[in-house]
């Protein structure tokens, strides 16, 4: 039997850990768009930017490939955010939960995101690693987050826990459209 092919959106504002997050599963070389950053204060977060998509695979299991498409996350690239959208079946939002400030820019991106598509989606508060960060718990009050979409904790630099994050978003996929299915077959 042929496995299942499906479009994940890693997606978020600028240094939440998109790409670290495609590189750290991808299972073939990610392809990767990052290009050096000018600005004094970005300079101050990281070196380099993606400008275009972060691209990378993993084969679940026999059954299931996941494409991980990663999208800009500085706003004079958001017009990549439609077009990576396109055929997604559903999303990963991050949020670098120790720098409170882009909450806000995260609330934007999640607005967006929820206005293209109906999917399923989970929310990732990122860098958890890092002393003081803002709990997923804060992150879904401040976000106002509904208690059926989960929000979970992720530091990106390590490959369990995106692999864990991953399989969190696939189980909410499948439970998403089993009573999507379900809701179409009564009408």
């Amino acid at each position: 039997m042929k496995p299942r092919v499906i479009k994940i959106v890693i997606t978020g504002p600028f240094a939440c850990g998109k790409t670290t997050f495609v590189k750290s599963l991808s299972e073939v070389v990610p392809i990767v768009t990052d290009v050096g950053l000018g600005n004094f204060f970005e300079k101050s977060i990281k070196r380099f930017t993606t400008v275009a998509l972060d691209y990378g695979r993993i084969k679940v299991d026999e059954d299931l490939i996941v494409h991980l498409f990663g999208t800009p996350g500085q706003l004079r690239f958001s017009f990549m955010w439609r077009i990576l959208a396109r055929g997604m079946h559903g999303y990963i939002l991050m949020v670098d939960s120790s720098r409170p400030e882009s909450v806000e820019d995260a609330l934007y991106v999640y607005n967006f995101f929820k206005n293209i598509k109906d999917v399923p989606h989970i929310i990732a508060a990122n860098k958890q690693d890092i002393e003081g960060s803002l709990s997923p718990k804060t992150i879904r009050f401040m976000m106002k987050i509904p208690n059926d979409v989960p929000v979970v904790p992720l530091v990106a630099t390590d490959p369990e826990n995106v692999r864990k994050t991953l399989t969190i978003l696939v189980q909410h996929m499948i439970k998403w459209y089993s009573i999507k299915q379900k809701h179409v077959i009564r009408k």
